[in-house]
């Protein structure tokens, strides 16, 4: 029992590494950290958002349980007709037929859910190289947005492999031994605690990288003024 007891708290708090050492970095060493990004909208409102998935969702449920009705003329074809029912009366549909559009409702609600806690749990919103210490090497402060304060996790840096996203403006962050991947957005990011542009961004973070971190994959070469490079026409295309 007292097993148990001790083991409630970690089967309720939501776990995001496997071998990462979860983390309070002091107010010192954040200062200016490498890099820095305020979470999108959805991310910082993240439980207000599935607040609202579980209310839809549970009054779907009892909409479809309690109020989704038929004709009883049309209901003959599927199901015996009721005893003593009028033609034109209306009646709830077969229990078969509400307990699958409510199930259906319920799988929608909570993936929904899932993917709120998921993209959360995986957004980036500051990274921080840490000096050795002691006989351990360099280590990677790995805060996001679902992390409070200066509650992070700590990952070594040479764990840590850095490769390119979806375009330039995006990186892919792995680790060895973590399933997934993070997602380092540069737009509108603070680097080194003062806002700078993508190029600015990269280029801290590939530099911090060199020693010790991995980089993997094709990596594209910047384009002038920041610009994303899949335009390729247009008037995104002709800025300097």
């Amino acid at each position: 029992m007292q097993s148990l007891r001790n083991r409630i708290p970690h089967l309720l708090r939501l776990r995001t590494s496997k071998t990462g050492t979860s983390s309070t970095v002091d107010q010192g060493s954040l200062t200016a950290p490498l890099f820095q990004r305020i979470p999108p909208w959805w991310a910082r409102w993240t439980w207000g958002l599935i607040a609202c998935d579980i209310f839809l969702t549970s009054s779907a449920i009892e909409l479809t349980w309690n109020h989704w009705s038929t004709l009883v003329s049309d209901l003959e074809r599927v199901s015996p007709k009721p005893a003593d029912a009028p033609q034109n009366a209306w009646i709830p549909r077969p229990a078969w037929q509400r307990f699958g559009l409510c199930a259906a409702h319920l799988g929608l609600g909570a993936g929904c859910a899932a993917a709120l806690l998921v993209a959360q749990l995986r957004f980036v919103r500051t990274l921080a190289v840490l000096p050795p210490a002691g006989k351990e090497g360099r280590q990677l402060f790995v805060q996001c947005a679902h992390n409070w304060r200066k509650n992070g996790t700590l990952f070594p840096l040479a764990r840590c492999t850095l490769q390119e996203g979806r375009n330039e403006t995006e990186m892919v962050l792995r680790v060895a031994g973590e399933r997934g991947h993070w997602y380092v957005g540069l737009d509108d990011a603070l680097v080194h605690g003062a806002p700078g542009s993508v190029t600015a961004g990269r280029d801290a973070i590939l530099q911090a990288w060199a020693n010790g971190g991995k980089r993997v994959g094709k990596w594209t070469k910047m384009a002038a003024g920041d610009r994303d490079s899949r335009w390729k026409s247009g008037p995104v295309s002709r800025q300097n």
